[in-house]
């Protein structure tokens, strides 16, 4: 039998729960750690956790809440997390745009009262914990980043000190100013000769390393920008880093008003063993334009394009990276089959500069023999494009700075076996 006070005490629990002066969780109920946080690692604490280029973290319930008017606004406009490839023309693995069901989730969240829910055990980790590398090569000494309000492209030279190659089954760089760090690219030199231009600026040691043509064993082995992380690759595939190799980093640092320092570092995950397949380099670059010549007159909107030789055998594509300066608007690249298929590869309709990265295909792309790979990129050197560097709009042409122009498309390949486009390339444990 019900005492009074037992009575009492039900009553008022059914009256605050039928005017809504208590909120129950349901089991329908949307709360942050059984359906927000695994979104949230999944598309943004790779960035926005402490010690990465995000200016603040969301690694915790109280974070997000806190920024919770913020991240609606973002996410449900679509800027957040940046995305910038065309999702109906080609999809890739390390995708970080929203799908329409977690973007509804998040805002339904949020307008719903952002709950809590229950805590996930301790130690349960957000996925962003890369595992400890095999070898960390570093600049040889900290730069001092000049504090002149002026860009900073350089170039590093490290010195691996490998007598046999290396075969690594990842890669990653890690700025260590990630304030000033905008984006690097790394190549390899094994003839010794580039390594009296450590630290020295591109503009200055860039034409006379052009008249001593020294032949790289790499020219773009691998890059950084931010929202790039560790590359790794599955067991039995590596890229290899030859015997007695340096790192040539060309690096691009942002202006600062302060001086500052950077001692940045690329990190090396050995693979187990000598791998059975090697990850190869495909590179396009502004030789390869066809309507040359590769410059911008000023108040105009062009389109330039590239093609590839006739392939001579199957490829495999792991990766695509395309690169542009401040003048792009767009970038696309397809392939077209000896059977005249078009096989879609990458299209960015709105060129972001500050928001570049390495693309990953979602399964081992087979692109056939016989096939052409092709690209396009638009320019638009007018007063309309408010990220044009010159106003009035000048004559730009081809070169490393911000202000010059560029147009490279990056693959990272193997040689074709069959059953590769029906792998689960990324599906192994790393």
């Amino acid at each position: 039998m019900m005492s009074g006070n037992t009575f009492f005490t039900a009553f008022l629990i059914f009256h605050f729960i039928a005017f809504g002066k208590i909120q129950l969780l349901g089991s329908d109920t949307i709360t942050y750690y059984q359906h927000i946080k695994p979104i949230i690692d999944e598309h943004c604490t790779g960035c926005h956790r402490k010690g990465q280029t995000a200016p603040f973290s969301l690694e915790s319930y109280e974070e997000v809440k806190k920024r919770a008017s913020m991240v609606e606004m973002v996410v449900e406009s679509k800027y957040m997390p940046p995305w910038h490839a065309d999702t109906l023309f080609r999809t890739f693995y390390n995708q970080r745009a929203l799908s329409e069901e977690s973007l509804n989730k998040i805002l339904n969240w949020i307008k719903g009262g952002a709950a809590e829910g229950l805590p996930q055990k301790k130690g349960a980790v957000n996925g962003f914990n890369w595992p400890s590398p095999d070898k960390i090569v570093a600049f040889q000494k900290p730069f001092i980043i000049p504090g002149d309000n002026e860009e900073q492209y350089r170039f590093f030279v490290i010195p691996v000190d490998n007598p046999t190659p290396i075969y690594l089954r990842g890669v990653g760089f890690v700025p260590k100013n990630k304030t000033l760090a905008h984006h690097s690219r790394i190549m390899i030199d094994t003839t010794k000769r580039i390594r009296p231009f450590d630290a020295a600026s591109v503009w200055q040691a860039g034409p006379q390393l052009e008249k001593m043509n020294i032949p790289l064993a790499n020219s773009f082995w691998t890059g950084w920008v931010p929202g790039n992380f560790p590359l790794f690759y599955p067991d039995g595939v590596a890229k290899v880093l030859p015997a007695n190799a340096d790192l040539v980093v060309n690096m691009h640092y942002a202006p600062s008003a302060k001086e500052e320092t950077d001692q940045s570092e690329i990190h090396l995950y050995y693979a187990k063993g000598k791998p059975r397949r090697i990850i190869e380099t495909l590179v396009f670059d502004e030789t390869w334009v066809t309507n040359k010549p590769f410059e911008f007159q000023p108040d105009t909107v062009i389109t330039f394009y590239m093609r590839s030789p006739v392939l001579p055998v199957d490829l495999s594509l792991l990766s695509v990276l395309p690169h542009m300066h401040l003048l792009g608007k767009s970038f696309k690249s397809f392939a077209i089959t000896p059977d005249g298929d078009m096989i879609p590869l990458i299209h960015i309709p709105e060129w972001d500069f500050n928001w570049q990265q390495t693309y990953q295909f979602n399964n081992l792309l087979k692109i056939p023999r016989g096939s052409v790979i092709y690209a396009e990129a638009t320019f638009d050197n007018t007063k309309n494009n408010p990220k044009n560097p010159y106003f009035p709009p000048a004559k730009v042409r081809y070169g490393w700075g911000t202000k010059d122009e560029m147009m490279n498309l990056i693959f990272e390949y193997l040689l074709y076996e069959p059953g590769d486009e029906y792998l689960d390339f990324y599906g192994a444990e790393n």
